[in-house]
């Protein structure tokens, strides 16, 4: 936590936020439930509960009981597996990536955060309490990152299992994965009783847990092993029992604005009620979770159809949340209403707008590389395969990209069906040059390979920041699906906060910073909150088949003496293959001005620019500047590997102090590369303008 006077400040401009309604409803709901904490072996059920529940006589009848209940409708359901397995062997690369990971989940080998963690069997398997960021284990040791340990409490290896069940032809191979998946229920429910450890401390990842245990127990029920050891069965409804009273006693709803937290909490709950009727709170859960789904899809989703949080990686996360709320609410006939899926088709054509030809996103605030749907493997900023499941999904054509073909989490969720249907849309050839998310603030400018984002818009979560960065006016660009200059990422969250803090801050974006100081302070002891006092906009865009236009502005240097603005004039110049960028600082006094760009390759620094060949000069003159205005240092960007000229080549204003250090940026989180920091200082009188620009 911050000093007393620091913490108040945030208090106040919380207060003054969000409405006393709202407060005094949150601060409520906690003194509530800190009243009426439920003990972890309040959480537990009995079997004589569990039995009664289900109308069971003893675990062997419990166990007879499940596996010949009603088929679902969930896509889950294993009446689905057959027609599933002969789709999927139509589609190239969907068995060998099913298999490959079902074969690394049954010997223990997972890929968290871009790091193999592999777990020795015969040394007591998987150990949930472990960090492999760190190697450090919970509860107690300094620096421990809980994510990790919660990205294997997740349980998504056992839908991989489940997947591997359905689709190999061998079955010798079906037997040992099956046993193996009993046998992870049984190791993980051991291990971590219901309330106890760090896996029963978020109910987000309790939420998510039960939901892989949910679908993997759906999509494996006909395997004759759960009726061979119907103990499994009962352990399994024992975890998922608690893990509903755990995830409705403790729903993230108790903070003064709810987040994905709260969504996937709805998603747990829901898919509960809904796979497992006979719980006597089944019904409850159903009606809470779908009357908060459809209040939450419409406070997170932007009329633009970006995530309120601000974040690139959280758009993701929590619009895979809601595609699963549909599909759950389908499978129990609860109809959650056109209005909800409008908003979560509007969160796909966002998406659209935002990704490279390659499918790769810009990093925008926070990543922390969260998914909901683990039916494959994907990269922390791969977005391209919500195209193909929103096409299926929606029968929108708009969706239907050239490029991007049906995906893994598509022909799972939807089957053949869902393949008819997107082979029935008739393919769009090419993603729009240029776009604008205007309520997020982002905008996006392409030409061919080149594409370059551009972040202007407020802090996400309505003004709180809860995964918010100071990158006003920041840039990314890629090219050929390459990230060249990058925002840094995130490394980590709570386990080391001065880190947190660091990759937040102004001076770790490709952006401009005044006098040392931050767009919006970071309070100090609150990882995620960063209050907007920037108000950043973009004032003018404009978009033609040569030439794009953008202008954008933040105040958050208005407290600063001379009360200065900074406005960045961005303009694509496609038939010369080049960005200008102009920074204005308006306002007065003399300050001290640094431009950055991170940079993720290689790079060859030019100390005469002015030497450049006649081609490159003629390209930079005929801007709205002259070339005179760039410095006489500029930097070629090599390839990460290969070492070769990408053909991209960035000019840095004239006067500046150049300084270039390492930097290490996050592709992911916790995945961290070394790359450049580029830095350009200033001594200025203001008003004062500063040109840089980018050939390709």
């Amino acid at each position: 936590m911050g000093r007393p006077h620091e913490e108040l400040g945030y208090l106040g401009w919380l207060a003054r936020r969000v409405p006393p309604a709202r407060l005094g409803q949150v601060v409520a709901t906690r003194l509530i439930r800190s009243a009426t904490r439920v003990l972890p072996e309040r959480l537990r059920p009995s079997a004589a509960e569990i039995f009664e529940a289900f109308c069971a006589q003893d675990a062997a009848d419990l166990a007879l009981k499940l596996c010949a209940a009603r088929a679902s409708r969930l896509w889950a359901d294993a009446s689905r597996r057959k027609a599933l397995a002969r789709a999927a062997l139509e589609q190239p690369g969907v068995f060998q990536r099913v298999m490959r990971r079902a074969e690394a989940a049954s010997r223990l080998d997972f890929e968290i955060f871009g790091r193999r963690v592999t777990f020795d069997p015969e040394r007591g398997g998987v150990d949930w309490t472990l960090d492999p960021l760190s190697g450090l284990r919970a509860p107690d040791a300094i620096g421990f990152d809980p994510k990790g340990a919660w990205v294997l409490g997740r349980l998504d290896h056992l839908v991989a299992l489940a997947q591997g069940i359905w689709l190999s032809p061998l079955g010798e191979v079906r037997d040992v994965l099956i046993d193996r998946l009993i046998e992870q229920i049984a190791d993980f429910t051991r291990q971590n009783p219901a309330g106890e450890g760090i896996q029963w401390r978020a109910p987000m990842e309790v939420a998510l847990r039960s939901v892989n245990l949910c679908l993997a127990f759906l999509m494996t029920r006909h395997r004759p092993e759960w009726q061979r050891r119907p103990s499994a069965c009962l352990s399994l409804i024992e975890n998922l029992w608690a893990g509903g009273r755990f995830v409705e006693a403790n729903l993230e709803s108790d903070t003064a604005i709810p987040n994905n937290h709260l969504v996937a909490g709805l998603v747990g709950l829901l898919h509960l009620g809904v796979l497992f009727p006979e719980l006597p709170e089944a019904a409850r859960w159903r009606a809470r979770a779908s009357a908060g789904l459809c209040r939450e899809i419409e406070a997170q989703t932007l009329p633009d159809g970006f995530g309120f949080e601000g974040s690139t990686g959280y758009h993701r996360l929590s619009t895979e949340l809601f595609t699963l709320a549909l599909f759950a609410a389908d499978a129990g006939r609860i109809e959650l209403g056109q209005s909800f899926k409008e908003r979560l088709r509007d969160r796909f054509l966002a998406t659209a707008k935002l990704i490279d030809p390659q499918g790769r996103a810009p990093q925008i605030g926070d990543n922390d590389s969260g998914r909901a749907l683990p039916l494959t493997s994907r990269a922390a900023l791969d977005h391209g395969y919500l195209l193909p499941l929103g096409a299926a999904l929606f029968g929108d054509a708009e969706l239907r990209r050239e490029g991007f073909d049906y995906c893994d989490e598509a022909l799972f969720l939807m089957g053949p069906a869902g393949r008819a249907r997107f082979d029935a849309l008739a393919e769009t050839v090419a993603i729009p040059q240029s776009t604008l998310l205007p309520d997020a603030g982002i905008a996006l400018l392409r030409a061919g390979p080149f594409f370059c984002s551009v972040s202007a818009g407020p802090n996400g979560q309505a003004g709180v920041g809860g995964h918010g960065h100071n990158d006003k006016l920041g840039l990314e660009v890629h090219l050929r699906g390459e990230r060249l200059i990058a925002d840094p990422g995130s490394p980590c969250y709570t386990s080391d906060l001065e880190v947190r803090d660091r990759y937040r801050s102004t001076a770790a974006h490709a952006t401009l910073q005044i006098d040392g100081e931050e767009q919006s302070p970071l309070p100090p002891g609150r990882p995620f909150a960063l209050p907007d006092v920037a108000h950043a906009r973009i004032t003018h865009f404009e978009s033609g088949a040569l030439r794009d236009r953008l202008v954008a502005t933040h105040r958050g240097y208005r407290r600063l003496p001379g009360a200065l603005t900074h406005v960045r004039e961005i303009v694509l110049d496609r038939a010369r293959k080049s960005l200008w960028i102009e920074d204005r600082v308006e306002g007065s006094g003399r300050h001290a001005l640094a431009l950055r760009f991170p940079v993720c390759t290689e790079i060859a620094r030019n100390d005469r620019s002015s030497q450049l060949p006649e081609e490159k000069r003629v390209r930079l003159s005929r801007h709205l500047h002259a070339l005179e205005l760039l410095d006489e240092v500029s930097f070629d960007l090599l390839g990460a590997l290969s070492g070769e000229r990408l053909g991209v080549t960035l000019f840095l204003p004239r006067g500046a102090r150049i300084e270039v250090q390492p930097f290490a940026i996050a592709h992911g989180y916790g995945e961290q590369e070394m790359g450049w920091m580029i830095e350009a200082n200033f001594d200025a009188e203001a008003p004062v303008t500063l040109c840089s620009a980018i050939l390709f």
